[in-house]
């Protein structure tokens, strides 16, 4: 059992990388796409549309990140369930479905103006 709960735990730790990669190369590309619209029009004049697309794009990374971080935190709290644990486990997961929830829907609403 002690074998299982140790390659559960490497498992999860593995996801926070994958969650926190995600994020960080979302961002990365985010920065990038926007140096390059920004200095395109030359004098970094704003160009709306395209600063409404990098924000899609970044916000679906932070999506697919905090899907990774839900899980991971449910791998990690599986062996030890004692109050505090589910009680930290519920109130992470409420905060990050909810950030998500609102975050989905304002990307909804972003990429539903751009078509």
């Amino acid at each position: 059992m002690e074998f299982i709960q140790t390659v559960l735990a490497h498992i999860a730790d593995g996801i926070d990388i994958i969650g926190v990669l995600v994020l960080l190369y979302g961002f990365a590309k985010g920065i990038f796409r926007f140096f390059k619209v920004e200095t395109a029009r030359g004098h970094f004049k704003i160009n709306l549309q395209e600063l409404q697309k990098i924000r899609c794009e970044i916000g679906v990374y932070i999506l697919l990140a905090l899907d990774f971080l839900i899980a991971s935190d449910i791998i990690h709290t599986i062996f030890d369930l004692d109050r505090d644990q589910l009680m930290t486990l519920a109130v992470m997961i409420v905060m990050r479905t909810g950030i998500g929830y609102f975050l989905g829907r304002e990307i909804d609403e972003i990429c539903k103006d751009e078509g």
